[in-house]
C-alpha cells in the first residue's frame, strides 16, 4: 500500500504542477473570478485543497488544525498559495514514506469539524485525500477551459505514462 500511495502522491504533484502551468495563462482577474464552483472561483478551489490538506495531516500526526470554514482564505497570494500547496504534497509524502506499512489496516479515530468522532482505516483515509485532489483538480480543469485557457491532460495513466509503465 505504502508503495501505491507514494505512486499516488507523485501523480498528485505531476499534475498539480502541470494544472498550475494553465493557471499561470490566466490574469489575475480571472483566477480570483466567481465562476460558481463551489469554493467559487480557480484561487478559492486551491485554497480550500490546501486547507483540506492541512486538516487531515494534522489529523494524522496527532494536532489539530479547525478553520472557521473549509473556505475560509488561509492565502491570498497566488504564488504563496502554489509554494504552500506544493510543499503540502511533499509533506504527505514524507509522511507515507514514514508510515508503518502494518498499519494501513489499522483505525484512526479522529475528531470532525462537527466535534463528533469518528474512525476510518489509515488506509481509507489517504484514499480519501487522493480522490478529493482529483475531484477539484477536475473543477478547475473545467473552470480554465470555461475562462477560455488550455486545461492539461492530467488523467493517471499520462502520468503512468511518464514513467515508462
Amino acid at each position: 500500500m505504502k508503495d501505491f500511495f507514494l505512486r499516488n502522491n507523485d501523480y498528485h504533484l505531476w499534475a498539480t504542477n502541470l494544472l498550475y502551468r494553465s493557471i499561470e495563462g490566466l490574469s489575475q482577474e480571472n483566477y480570483k473570478k466567481d465562476i460558481g464552483l463551489y469554493f467559487k472561483s480557480i484561487h478559492g478551489t486551491l485554497n480550500h485543497l490546501l486547507i483540506v490538506e492541512k486538516v487531515w495531516y494534522t489529523r494524522l500526526v496527532g494536532q489539530v488544525f479547525v478553520p472557521n470554514s473549509l473556505a475560509e482564505e488561509v492565502e491570498e497570494n497566488q504564488i504563496q498559495l502554489k509554494e504552500k500547496l506544493l510543499n503540502s504534497i511533499k509533506v504527505w509524502d514524507h509522511w507515507i514514506s514514514n508510515f508503518d506499512e502494518s498499519s494501513w489496516q489499522n483505525m484512526f479515530r479522529y475528531r470532525t469539524m462537527r466535534g463528533f468522532e469518528a474512525e476510518l482505516l489509515f488506509c481509507d483515509v489517504v484514499q480519501h485525500n487522493m480522490n478529493h485532489r482529483t475531484h477539484h483538480r477536475g473543477q478547475i480543469s473545467a473552470a480554465i477551459t470555461q475562462l477560455g485557457g488550455t486545461a492539461p491532460e492530467i488523467d493517471y495513466v499520462y502520468y503512468l505514462q511518464t514513467l515508462g509503465k
